[in-house]
């Protein structure tokens, strides 16, 4: 009997000492992973430490196409932030990077384009004289900016609407600046205008609130010779301190560059010859794209100084003797260019084109598309573009970016559209013929 129990005080013995070095093992493993854990604690405390002493470094990419996604990296740390170009008050045109979906903030997943959408397409019905020629739309956060180009002097040629309740817009404000705008951009609280006018081809004016609209300058470009007879502002793009101002076809330069640090006091600094109307200007990344009413319908120039404009690359797709370059655009690097059909459906000559960003400033190897009707608007996210067209019962239309017919969703609207604009995860159609907005949301 005392040999059993001898026997068992031995096994107990033998399994205490086999447990108390599991426990040391197991307490040596804690105390590595806590000595690791608060090494790795203290040195994130460090990196913290640096980066709120500013020792990040950050570098950016776009996001969509009128924002900047920057990356802040401090050692393993790196934080994200998504931040508009420009800033509008306190409402800018974020435009979604997908009109259809719900992807987050700083994501770039890719997208998959969809072969079917349900629209809710609404009129907005501005209160205006019907027969007041509108020019150009932009929209922040329900106030819609229009421009207008009337033969009537006492007409307005620039109103703020609030359109956030789309079935009862109302006016905010307007003011005649003269002669008429033909396009304008805005930043901050100024608008750059694109004037109608060989007296001052460039408009600016402040507003206060979206309700209080005041002339502060009229600009006029200075005159090649004595005698030469003056451009009217045709298109305009802001980046920066500088304002890209386009005109009609003159002895001058067409493209010109003006220094806008000082809203009140504009200094022209630098222009690029085209030798036709420029119709629309779009900038980025150093970078101008124009479309032209030439046979270079597509032009690129380097405006990286804007005192030194010089082209970097065009393009004369086949056509261009009866078609016009109408509109452009850019999202992500990737450019999108549409023309005017003029007047022919001829199915070689297409009215559609986008480049992939690897080729958008050299132009090289498009996709393209025929458009019966031509294509006056554009817009773009990570999986379709929105096409503004006159092709009859298919003014809006939608594709993959390869421009592909197989995943092609027409919708029609009852009006030829003049422009195609859009925030946040919203597009509007400017009806050409009459004061309506289409607001387009996706289901």
């Amino acid at each position: 009997m005392r040999r059993r129990t001898q026997g068992i005080i031995i096994v107990d013995i033998l399994l205490a000492l086999a447990l108390s070095a599991v426990y040391i093992a197991i307490l040596g493993d804690i105390s590595e992973n806590a000595r690791d854990t608060y090494a790795r604690a203290a040195e994130l405390s460090h990196e913290l430490d640096r980066y709120g002493e500013g020792a990040a470094t950050t570098s950016s990419r776009a996001y969509g196409n009128d924002r900047l996604e920057y990356t802040d990296t401090v050692g393993s740390l790196a934080f994200t932030r998504v931040s508009a170009k420009t800033i509008f008050s306190a409402s800018t045109p974020l435009c979604s990077v997908g009109m259809n979906s719900t992807a987050a903030i700083g994501s770039y997943a890719y997208a998959e384009p969809r072969l079917s959408m349900s629209l809710t397409i609404t009129p907005v019905i501005v209160p205006v004289d019907p027969l007041l020629p509108l020019t150009s739309l932009q929209v922040r956060g329900g106030l819609a900016y229009i421009s207008a180009d009337s033969s009537k002097a006492s007409d307005p040629d620039f109103l703020v609407f609030d359109i956030a309740d789309g079935a009862h817009p109302h006016l905010l404000a307007s003011i005649n600046t003269g002669p008429g705008i033909s396009d304008f951009a805005l930043m901050n609280r100024y608008v750059f205008a694109a004037a109608d006018s060989t007296a001052a081809e460039l408009h600016i004016m402040y507003m206060n609130s979206p309700g209080s609209v005041s002339l502060v300058k009229k600009f006029r470009l200075q005159l090649p010779f004595a005698s030469a007879t003056p451009p009217v502002g045709s298109a305009i793009a802001v980046d920066r301190n500088t304002a890209y101002l386009g005109t009609t076809k003159w002895d001058g330069a067409e493209f010109n560059a003006i220094d806008i640090t000082d809203p009140a006091n504009p200094i022209e600094i630098g222009s690029f010859e085209t030798g036709s109307k420029i119709r629309a200007i779009f900038v980025d990344n150093g970078y101008a794209y124009m479309a032209d009413a030439d046979q270079y319908e597509l032009r690129v120039v380097n405006v990286s100084d804007p005192g030194s404009p010089r082209l970097a690359a065009s393009f004369a797709p086949s056509g261009w003797q009866r078609q016009e370059g109408a509109t452009v655009s850019l999202f992500e690097g990737a450019l999108s260019f549409g023309r005017t059909s003029g007047g022919f459906d001829i199915p070689s000559d297409a009215e559609a084109f986008t480049w992939d960003a690897s080729s958008t400033q050299r132009l090289e190897s498009p996709i393209s598309l025929n458009v019966p009707g031509g294509v006056y608007g554009l817009a773009r996210d990570r999986a379709h573009l929105y096409l503004a067209t006159r092709q009859v019962n298919r003014e809006l239309q939608i594709f993959d970016t390869a421009l592909s017919t197989s995943t092609m969703a027409p919708f029609s609207l009852p009006v030829a559209p003049q422009s195609l604009v859009c925030d946040n995860n919203t597009l509007y159609v400017l009806a050409a013929t009459a004061p309506v907005i289409y607001e387009i949301r996706f289901n």
